[in-house]
């Protein structure tokens, strides 16, 4: 039987320095018959030639160069071209192990699947820290994979270490107006509309973690917003189903966290302020009321009406279970 094709979609901005070995990595898969589409999101350094130079070795390789618009620009235009039976996603700074195509390809088979998955590995400068790696596999309905999904407790909310069957998501396109948690939201309607998908608790997608500069007022207001949006979307879609208890808790907790942010910034505060006002409606709503458990509950109106407190208790936790240092990035 002829191999189904894989297409593989990189959006690649900047990166100069990490795209070779992503490519490397890609074109080493012991399941050969991939089209490797990168899309080169209008780069200012050499991005573009190191593309175009891979694509003369590789006739796999496929190289759009386009006017600079994101990573959701970039990705949908990748999916526009893709010809493949199956369709997957890596970041261009990111890296894969040989067999993971392979992988993902017998699952999807053997199982008669929509979408494959697997665990991933944060690579920082100092350590590895893996998700979960404990070999284990699990049979998803649509409503387990979405409860997966939206709890965050299994599933990644990224595209990069999944594979999709095209019919799934040809008429699918990311939200390029989101810069934040699209992925997720592109994810919510791929695992709504697939029937079954198969999750394999492996790790070989590494996630490479490096520092960014991205931390003031503004970035931050666009990542709350942007989630906000998202679980806002989300939310609304699942008022009348078994979902709105997983992803309504999600929402009170991003509200929570904006309630306690601690940026001395008067556009965020003012942006915070807001937000305190509709987690102190949302306290008085029938589905607060249902879906939140009692300390959840307590700790929204400490949240509302003692943030400061909330910042303290929430120091203390950190530094009990050291769960901030997760995501930092130690390069020295």
């Amino acid at each position: 039987m002829d191999e189904k094709l894989v297409s593989v979609i990189i959006p690649a901005y900047n990166i100069e320095d990490y795209i070779g070995r992503c490519l490397d990595s890609i074109i080493s898969q012991t399941y050969k018959n991939l089209e490797i589409i990168v899309v080169d999101d209008g780069s200012r350094d050499y991005t573009g030639e190191i593309l175009d130079n891979y694509a003369k070795k590789d006739r796999r390789i496929k190289v759009i160069h386009k006017e600079n618009g994101g990573v959701s620009s970039a990705r949908n235009k990748g999916i526009e071209a893709a010809e493949g039976d199956y369709i997957g996603f890596i970041d261009g700074d990111d890296l894969i192990e040989p067999g993971m195509y392979k992988t993902l390809v017998d699952l999807l088979e053997e199982e008669n699947a929509d979408i494959a998955h697997c665990g991933y590995q944060m690579v920082f400068p100092d350590r590895v820290d893996y998700y979960y790696n404990t070999g284990k596999k699990k049979i998803q309905t649509t409503e387990e994979g979405l409860k997966d999904l939206l709890s965050g407790e299994m599933i990644e909310p990224g595209l990069v270490n999944k594979l999709y069957k095209k019919e799934l998501i040809k008429n699918c396109r990311l939200n390029e107006t989101v810069k934040i948690n699209e992925d997720l939201l592109m994810n919510y309607q791929l695992f709504k509309l697939s029937q079954k998908s198969v999750y394999y608790d492996i790790t070989p997608y590494s996630y490479m973690i490096r520092s960014s500069s991205a931390t003031g007022a503004n970035s931050l207001i666009t990542k709350r917003k942007d989630s906000l949006r998202v679980l806002n979307q989300i939310k609304d879609d699942c008022i009348n189903n078994n979902l709105l208890s997983i992803i309504y808790k999600r929402y009170i907790y991003l509200l929570m966290a904006i309630c306690r942010d601690g940026l001395k910034d008067k556009s965020y505060m003012k942006y915070q302020k807001k937000q305190r006002k509709q987690l102190k409606k949302e306290l008085k709503t029938d589905v607060f009321k249902s879906c939140i458990p009692k300390k959840l509950k307590y700790m929204s109106l400490f949240s509302c009406y003692f943030p400061h407190i909330m910042k303290i208790i929430y120091k203390m936790y950190d530094l009990k279970t050291g769960t901030s240092k997760k995501y930092l990035v130690n390069e020295e």
